[in-house]
């Protein structure tokens, strides 16, 4: 072989093993870029599934805290409504007063619920105080509805000047019939017995009540239960409704102190 021929052929060798190494460069190259392009996707891929995450995070507990809102306000609007049919049972026709406060007792009975499913401890305590008094008051309200609008109106037909001393028949009978009415409790059952003519002829000579209100207050009075002061209260204190009022206040504290963004509800 010439050195003319081993001119011509080195090269032609030579060229071989450098066409194949550019060929496998170039298909390292382009499995590297494969695998960038394929590992930025799944970063991507990874990035889009933990947001979505999130957002269904952040979503739920949206729903949650909306959630335990309307629950939260739905019992308080339960408790509010029934205190109200309470106050008002005195103006209602005595027989329908038991429809009313069973329709609105039952209202609060199914409002706990739902509070109870979603709301942390620290707020379903109070909540249940708060329905516990419900059931009290409601076992009471009948009673109530007779008895204080009765101390009411012996109050109104007392003299205007001085209600011991006066000596208007009708005003002194409503004296008396007020003061038997607001101690009959502090009575022992002997007691009772015994003034129970003179409390039922003074309700006729105060003219303060009709005969059918009347016979509710005797009513009541024979069997005078055990919760018969805390339904007097007094002529501005009524302790059955104040008890209820603070019952209120500290579930509403309680529902704004484990629902912050609640802070300015009234």
């Amino acid at each position: 072989m010439t050195a003319a021929d081993m001119g011509t052929l080195v090269p032609a060798v030579l060229a071989l093993p450098i066409g194949f190494m550019a060929a496998w460069w170039t298909r390292r190259s382009g499995e590297r870029a494969a695998e960038a392009t394929l590992s930025a996707a799944r970063s991507q891929a990874s990035a889009a599934t933990a947001a979505s995450d999130l957002r269904a995070r952040n979503e739920q507990e949206i729903r949650q805290r909306r959630a335990l809102e309307e629950a939260s306000f739905g019992f308080l609007r339960a408790a509010d409504a029934f205190a109200a049919t309470v106050q008002r049972l005195p103006g209602v026709d005595p027989d329908q007063r038991g429809a009313q406060l069973a329709e609105h007792g039952t209202a609060v009975e199914s409002a706990i619920g739902p509070l109870e499913l979603l709301a942390p401890p620290e707020l379903v305590a109070p909540a249940r105080q708060l329905l516990d008094h419900c059931r009290t008051l409601e076992k009471l309200a009948l009673d109530r509805a007779v008895l204080r609008p009765a101390l009411k109106a012996l109050e109104d037909g007392w003299c205007d000047e001085d209600a011991e001393d006066c000596d208007h028949d009708r005003h002194g009978a409503a004296w008396v019939a007020w003061c038997l009415l607001a101690e009959w409790s502090a009575k022992n059952s002997e007691a009772r017995r015994e003034e129970r003519d003179l409390l039922e002829y003074c309700l006729e000579a105060s003219e303060r009540f009709s005969a059918e209100e009347t016979a509710r207050v005797l009513a009541l009075a024979d069997r005078c239960p055990a919760s018969w002061s805390a339904m007097v209260g007094g002529p501005v204190r009524d302790p059955l409704m104040e008890r209820l009022a603070s019952l209120r206040a500290a579930f509403l504290d309680a529902t704004r102190s484990t629902q912050p963004h609640l802070s300015a509800v009234a």
